[in-house]
């Protein structure tokens, strides 16, 4: 298990000098969003496992989205030894989903991936998923097997399985199977596909992290590598009910909290095999089942 504990540890491991940490110029430049909200528990580890990529020509991009605690004091602190971090701090809150996208539209790399404040990565994650996506040109982002802090990989639990069938409803179909973490969320991206994206950039609503995979797997591939690894952190917003309650805009999401997301799925297969649509449907069911479940479990105790 890769674990990294302060910034001079790291850098030490992997022999990176820091006035000189920087990168090579044959190297395409990678760009790191890490939105972060009061992640001073976890976010030196997490920078650390960054800075210490053995793919060095990177860019990390850190917004602070007016912590309480001392995460300002840590992203100033590594600021300081690394010029590859760019960090800035939010005036206000300005919530999660337009935090996430003020690191991207910082980004000027040509692949981009988020890490959230208590997420870590091998060493070898950016490497090799940067050695996939320019060997192949048909797919639009590439990932790493991932588990949860403390788990174990499992890639129907956390939604890391390729999406690299031929058929886009394949795809869809495939990345629908039954309730997952979303991991793949966390991938590699060619960062063209992400600028201006209609979803990510559409209204809020909750399973937009999933639309996004869905509209992107409609015309292009996801791959899994068996190399790497990702470990997400299990202390995220999205996990809590005070996010599914905040999602709720409307009178029908209090019964169908992924509504939106619904409504989404049914234009998107709009062109998919009857036995398809159907298949989406009851997966689509099943995943509103879940969420009421859920709901239910944590205001009851039971």
């Amino acid at each position: 298990m890769f674990q990294f504990d302060d910034f001079e540890s790291c850098l030490v491991t992997k022999g990176i000098d820091k006035a000189k940490a920087g990168a090579s110029d044959q190297a395409e430049l990678v760009s790191i969003g890490v939105p972060v909200f009061n992640g001073a528990k976890s976010l030196r580890a997490a920078i650390a496992g960054l800075l210490a990529q053995t793919y060095q020509n990177i860019e990390l991009i850190i917004s602070d989205n007016c912590s309480t605690d001392e995460t300002r004091r840590i992203c100033e602190a590594f600021a300081a030894q690394d010029k590859r971090i760019k960090c800035f701090r939010q005036a206000e809150n300005i919530g999660a989903a337009r935090n996430f996208r003020f690191v991207l539209e910082q980004a000027r790399g040509k692949y981009f991936l988020w890490n959230a404040g208590d997420d870590t990565r091998s060493p070898d994650y950016v490497a090799v998923n940067v050695a996939f996506l320019e060997a192949h040109p048909d797919y639009c982002a590439s990932t790493s097997r991932a588990r949860d802090e403390g788990g174990r990989f499992n890639p129907r639990w956390m939604g890391d399985r390729a999406l690299s069938q031929a058929r886009a409803e394949d795809r869809i179909l495939t990345y629908f199977k039954g309730w997952h973490r979303n991991s793949i969320f966390y991938s590699m991206y060619r960062r063209e596909v992400l600028v201006d994206n209609p979803v990510l950039y559409g209204p809020e609503h909750l399973g937009q992290d999933w639309a996004m995979i869905i509209q992107l797997a409609k015309s292009a591939k996801f791959q899994r590598l068996e190399q790497g690894e990702l470990v997400l952190g299990t202390g995220g917003i999205s996990k809590s009910i005070r996010h599914l309650r905040s999602m709720r805009k409307r009178p029908i999401e209090f019964f169908f909290p992924h509504w939106q997301l619904i409504m989404f799925l049914k234009e998107t297969s709009k062109d998919f095999s009857i036995w398809g649509r159907m298949r989406l449907c009851f997966r689509a069911w099943a995943l509103d089942t879940r969420a009421n479940l859920g709901r239910l479990i944590h205001i009851f105790n039971w």
